[in-house]
């Protein structure tokens, strides 16, 4: 089993976080697999800089969308929090 870190930006991490976005559409250039550990690095496109908050995930079912391409469920049983809190209206 692997681990992933990966970006994602503010908004997808809110979604993310919230519990409304539960799955997560990326390039497969890491070879995505059912049990691996993903870890979802908070990234401001606008400086270019990590936000200091991350969300940790054990990948669920992936689906192939093409040959590039995968969508995967994010478990959210193994979900770690960072120790960071996240001021209120972000």
């Amino acid at each position: 089993m692997k681990i992933h870190k990966v970006k994602i930006w503010p908004e997808y991490f809110r979604a993310v976080q919230d519990g409304s976005k539960t799955f997560e559409v990326r390039n497969d250039d890491r070879g995505y697999i059912k049990g691996d550990t993903i870890v979802l690095r908070e990234w401001n496109p606008a400086n270019s800089k990590y936000t200091g908050y991350s969300l940790t995930f054990t990948i669920g079912y992936v689906y192939a969308v093409d040959d590039f391409v995968v969508c995967f469920s994010l478990l959210p049983a193994h979900l770690v929090r960072s120790s960071r809190k996240r001021k209120e209206g972000r």
